[in-house]
């Protein structure tokens, strides 16, 4: 078999046949030439264009061995009124890339499963040339048409690196990946988003779940009006939890903090009062008797912020009227901080309910979170917020990477 035959099925390059083969000091060298055919832009894709010139580009490929790899060919260099002069399309590689897709590829792949460090050194590239690799990966894989059809969003800003630095992502509940990523977390941040969308992508947005947060919630009041905006239950729950515990907190400065037996006492009452019953220990079961028996106060908190979870595993045309009636109980229960709870959530009650209507929430966030957490911390940090985004968006926007010949 000769040589060009033999590369000729190893590397599989599309539209193209190996003319030649050399063997240097930097690798492998593999002159391909491509197959007759009318030049296309490889900016826009129009066809039929002025050749300008004939050049010869390199394309660093996957390693062949212990060697380097490398693919070149002469090209046609075309002017195109909208790109300007540029080389002519090949199937083999990305727009502007030194490298082939096969090598972008596997670097992509690999960049969904370990940091960029090792990735440095198994392939054999610079850092910033992963992270060039990576942008043009996902510009090219990134789904068009994920802002298409969208119905319930789900919206959670994560912190990321030192300085107090977030991001806002935005996630379809149906698909539960993210559609979008943008640094910041106030309301200009998310009217990017909106901003992208044209009227017909607006107007299929039926829900947006949040946090209490008053500046996506003026976005979403802005650009989408008729959406409704449904408060995740967990931070509901969770702001009754800091209730009940700051009713306990005021009740062990009241009573001499651990300087008296009482006081340390109420200290260890914490998990009594949070814990879910069912997943209390006989100790903690014990003690909530007590806290029955000797503390009114305490023991009203706890009921109080048990009803307030027991409010989202009712049915559903329950929920207005028993959240009525949890509002009037803790209006007048004396305890300010559920007095304080309660004006909140009379507040935005109807994104409390409608969260339980449409029984959606920000768990699918929360888990995305901690997956770009993860990527941070496995990077030990980004220089910059759109390096990161584009790990988000190719870790978590469902993108699959084809190895190359699988």
């Amino acid at each position: 078999m000769r040589v060009q035959t033999a590369f000729n099925r190893m590397l599989a390059l599309p539209r193209a046949w190996v003319r030649d083969v050399a063997f240097g000091s930097e690798g492998v060298i593999v002159t391909v030439a491509l197959r007759p055919g009318a030049p296309v832009c490889s900016g826009c894709g129009t066809r039929g264009l002025q050749i300008k010139e004939h050049r010869v580009k390199r394309w660093r490929h996957l390693d062949l061995g212990a060697g380097r790899c490398y693919v070149e060919c002469r090209l046609r260099r075309v002017y195109c009124p909208g790109c300007g002069e540029v080389y002519e399309r090949v199937p083999w590689a990305r727009a502007g890339s030194p490298y082939t897709r096969d090598f972008e590829d596997v670097t992509a792949f690999l960049a969904q499963q370990m940091a960029k460090t090792p990735i440095t050194r198994l392939m054999r590239i610079g850092w910033r040339s992963v992270g060039t690799i990576l942008a043009r990966v996902v510009a090219d894989k990134l789904d068009r048409g994920r802002l298409d059809g969208l119905v319930m969003l789900g919206v959670d800003e994560v912190s990321h690196g030192a300085g107090h630095r977030f991001l806002t992502c935005v996630a379809d509940h149906a698909t539960g990946g993210v559609v979008w990523a943008a640094p910041g977390r106030n309301a200009v941040t998310l009217q990017g988003f909106f901003d992208q969308l044209t009227d017909e992508q607006k107007a299929s947005i039926r829900a947006v779940s949040i946090d209490m947060s008053a500046g996506y919630e003026k976005a979403i009041a802005t650009a989408v009006p008729d959406a409704q905006v449904c408060f995740d239950p967990f931070h509901i729950v969770q702001l009754g939890g800091k209730a009940a515990d700051q009713v306990r907190r005021d009740e062990y400065n009241r009573h001499g903090r651990s300087s008296t037996a009482e006081g340390k006492w109420i200290k260890g009452t914490r998990y009594s009062l949070l814990k879910d019953t069912a997943n209390q220990t006989a100790t903690q079961l014990r003690k909530l008797a007590e806290v029955v028996l000797t503390n009114k106060r305490m023991y009203r908190a706890f009921l109080l912020y048990g009803e307030l979870r027991y409010l989202y595993r009712l049915p559903k045309e329950e929920a207005a009227e028993r959240l009525d009636a949890w509002l009037a109980w803790a209006s007048r229960s004396r305890l300010k901080p559920f007095v304080k709870l309660a004006r909140t959530i009379r507040k935005h009650k109807a994104g409390v309910l409608a969260a339980i209507k449409l029984a959606i929430n920000n768990g699918r966030l929360e888990a995305l979170n901690s997956r770009v957490r993860l990527i941070s911390h496995r990077a030990h940090g980004f220089h910059s917020p759109d390096a990161l985004i584009a790990m988000v968006y190719l870790c978590c926007a469902g993108i699959q990477i084809e190895l190359p010949h699988r």
